[in-house]
């Protein structure tokens, strides 16, 4: 569980690894797993960490066969 300073602070931290990788990694997708309901109610500390990554999955079946289908089409580039 994550308290509601600690999504603040994961979401601002998400922000600087995707300048990171960004930077040391240009060719690097950074893919993200959202779980959890207290993200709900923080809509601007979701958004936040929604928009640091390239792609975002939650974890629920149909969203793992999307994850599985994206990860295939990006093996095959």
């Amino acid at each position: 569980m994550t308290t509601s300073s600690g999504q603040s602070n994961k979401s601002k931290t998400e922000g600087n690894i995707k300048k990171l990788i960004e930077k040391y990694y240009p060719k690097a997708k950074f893919i993200g797993f959202i779980d959890g309901i207290g993200w709900y109610v923080r809509p601007g500390d979701l958004k936040r960490m929604v928009s640091a990554f390239d792609e975002v999955f939650i974890f629920h079946p149909d969203e793992i066969e999307r994850f599985k289908y994206y990860l295939n089409q990006e093996l095959k580039k």
